[in-house]
């Protein structure tokens, strides 16, 4: 099957990527949309590819298009382990350069002119007018400042391998400029800006680094946990690309579990941060103000916000082994007074095995989504107050809340879910309907999901709704303007 590469043009520069590839690439113009307050066509023009996009990225600034080639094999079924890397230029509609991948050895990522390759245990900088390479390090930088030009990434040793030793990479040349110990065993979970200048990196606990000089402080605990026997798998996956589209540093290790490990909460002095061990917090200096204990037993993967001066901990029931999600501890609710780190109460939500896949707060009450039935219990005292179990071989299995995000057209208009209505509850499945429940947990309606229309993009007058393969582009009023629709080739 080859996929369409798709630039549309509104009012406004709008691009979107509908797939595809190859190194001799055909480009039409054609017509995508309807544009209802001019009653125009919208046109856009078309890059065919004679193979599949693995990824892409385009530079505005530059009119530069990097497309990375990935085929499939005959069946389909598996990806090649090779492909190619291509700069096309779409002002003059002609390739500058193509490179050979080899996906088993490493990866690319690109960062506004900056294209960083990894093979095997190096990384090297790309020359973006002809693609040779400008540098090497021996190095695997895991997360790039474009703007400042600076990459950081563990040391490679060809004795002993990966070290503990993150190291500050100049990205116009290549040079190392600074060199910090800080602790990969389980994994990087994290990574943020401070400022300009100063990063926290979230790796067997919290970590600021000036990223100019590696300066910062520590602030130590335990987010994994290694010789864990019960379930064994097989990790091979070492060291993860690619930090800002979300895939982090991983640890190799059939018996290492990681992400036992709650998101960071910051406010105006203080980090708040729960780990295997304790929930604590911890100042803007690296000093800890106050810590908790937790159950090392009960503790996994977590998720904490505050509400009314008290810090809540939702404890989900599951960690991951390499990529793979596993149950791990149990699921819980515990709160804490946020100025002391008094514990004020912690409440078990399930003796079995079993995972939390999603929760909302609801006034002072949460709901609890779990595969097969949703809780509600009291965010005064963590008290249970109902439950309601669904048939899952009808519905599908319970995955998340929806609302906000997720729009409905009632009539001429298109409106999102808490809109219509905000005393219900919206429930996806993996079946694609979504229950409409009340405060009780009672199913009131079903929607299917080609009614539903997925909002993923706003400017300053239009929003973007995604359904199926067409795109409807409504005003602030709510009232359709666009229309535009994907279409795929076939071969």
């Amino acid at each position: 099957m080859k996929r369409l590469y798709s630039i549309g043009l509104l009012s406004f520069t709008v691009f979107t990527i509908y797939a595809q590839s190859n190194i001799q690439i055909i480009n039409n113009e054609k017509i995508i949309g309807k544009n209802y307050k001019t009653n125009n066509d919208i046109q856009s023009k078309e890059y065919i590819f004679p193979d599949r996009i693995d990824n892409y990225f385009i530079d505005t600034t530059m009119n530069l298009l990097t497309v990375q080639l990935r085929g499939t094999s005959k069946n389909g079924k598996w990806l090649n382990n090779y492909g190619d890397l291509v700069l096309y230029d779409l002002s003059n509609n002609s390739i500058k350069w193509t490179k050979k991948i080899y996906y088993q050895q490493g990866g690319i990522e690109e960062y506004n002119n900056l294209i960083i390759q990894t093979i095997g245990n190096k990384s090297y900088c790309l020359n973006i007018n002809n693609g040779e390479n400008q540098w090497e390090v021996k190095n695997t930088i895991y997360y790039v400042d474009p703007f400042q030009k600076i990459g950081i990434g563990y040391k490679f040793k060809t004795t002993t391998g990966y070290t503990n030793t993150l190291e500050g990479i100049d990205l116009t040349n290549g040079k190392s400029i600074w060199k910090r110990e800080i602790n990969r065993e389980y994994s990087w979970n994290n990574i943020f800006h401070l400022n300009d200048s100063v990063i926290v990196v979230v790796a067997a606990g919290l970590h600021s680094i000036n990223l100019r000089n590696g300066v910062g402080w520590d602030y130590n605990t335990i987010t994994g946990r290694k010789d864990y026997t019960e379930t064994v798998l097989t990790n091979a996956a070492g060291v993860a690309l690619g930090v800002l589209t979300g895939a982090f540093v991983t640890s190799t290790g059939h018996n290492l579990v990681r992400e036992v490990v709650s998101n960071v909460l910051l406010d105006s002095s203080s980090f708040y941060f729960a780990s295997r061990e304790k929930i604590s917090k911890v100042d803007r200096n690296g000093q800890i103000k106050w810590s908790s204990p937790l159950s090392e037993d009960l503790t996994s993967s977590s998720t904490i916000f505050t509400k009314d001066s008290i810090l809540y901990m939702i404890n989900k029931g599951f960690a991951f082994m390499g990529y793979r999600q596993l149950n791990f501890g149990k699921p819980f609710i515990a709160a804490f007074n946020l100025n002391s780190g008094r514990q004020l109460f912690l409440k078990t939500l399930s003796e079995q095995k079993d995972q939390i896949n999603d929760y909302k707060i609801y006034r002072d009450t949460v709901y609890f989504v779990f595969k097969d039935r949703v809780s509600k219990y009291s965010l005064k005292d963590g008290s249970f107050i109902t439950k309601k179990s669904f048939d899952i071989e009808t519905l599908g299995e319970l995955k998340y809340f929806i609302a906000g995000q997720v729009y409905l057209k009632t009539d001429s208009i298109f409106n999102n879910l808490t809109d219509i209505d905000y005393t219900s509850h919206y429930l996806f499945t993996n079946t694609g309907k979504t229950l409409v429940i009340n405060d009780k947990l009672d199913l009131l309606n079903q929607i299917e999901y080609n009614q539903l229309y997925m909002f993923y993009l706003k400017t300053k007058d239009y929003k973007f709704l995604a359904r199926n393969n067409e795109t409807t582009v409504i005003d602030n009023q709510n009232k359709k303007v666009a229309d535009l629709t994907r279409q795929e080739m076939h071969s």
